[in-house]
């Protein structure tokens, strides 16, 4: 008598593992409570700390100049492919909506693919940051900052500390959203340097990552 064969184990189907991922795809883009602030408990694997700046040179307004105007036209600012923003509670300030403050919640359209909220938090003489809310790919903050460094200089920063909002995010990061992260914000601050009437003469990213400590075991 043959020896029975062990009976093969059972593979899905390709059409269910497409069906898979596309319901976990459709759950990230509509998350419970999607309109919750976010920081860095809530997202998952290591904490992305980017630092991007850029030195300008020629500008006619100083540092807090450059801020305001930032603070009302940074969703103009950002490529569309990268990040296409616009008003969730009311229009832009560019379509004839009230001024971008504390408070004012923007929706972004990630890579034209990913649905994103976030949310001002401050808005202060030099310095400006976003909150991410829960539907977003990120967990934590953006900062941009300027500072005067002589006649006609600017540095101009933005600070990235976020966590991944989830693992699929985590991997798409790994892919390629860095690299889209880097044109937005690399961008955004050329943007910056031209609002202000100077020119980018230098350069600079950094981006580095350590484990995440949760609040209560530091």
């Amino acid at each position: 008598m043959r020896d029975s064969l062990p009976a093969a184990p059972f593979l899905p189907r390709p059409q269910l593992l497409l069906g898979a991922a596309l319901g976990y795809a459709a759950y990230l883009q509509n998350p419970r409570d999607p309109l919750r602030p976010t920081d860095l408990p809530d997202g998952v694997g290591p904490v992305t700390h980017r630092l991007y700046r850029a030195d300008v040179q020629g500008a006619t307004l100083d540092a807090a100049a450059v801020t305001a105007l930032v603070g009302q036209r940074l969703p103009d600012l950002a490529p569309k492919f990268t990040a296409w923003f616009r008003g969730l509670d009311a229009p832009l300030p560019s379509r004839g909506g009230p001024p971008i403050r504390p408070g004012t919640r923007l929706r972004i359209l990630l890579t034209l693919t990913r649905r994103a909220r976030v949310q001002v938090q401050v808005m202060e003489p030099t310095r400006l940051r976003l909150r991410t809310l829960r539907l977003h790919a990120d967990a934590g903050t953006v900062t941009f900052r300027a500072q005067d460094t002589g006649p006609g200089g600017l540095r101009l920063e933005i600070e990235t500390v976020v966590r991944a909002a989830s693992w699929p995010d985590r991997a798409a990061y790994l892919l390629a959203a860095h690299l889209f992260q880097r044109l937005n914000w690399e961008a955004v601050l050329t943007g910056a340097a031209r609002l202000g009437g100077g020119q980018v003469t230098a350069r600079d990213h950094r981006t580095r990552e350590y484990a995440y400590v949760p609040p209560a075991a530091r």
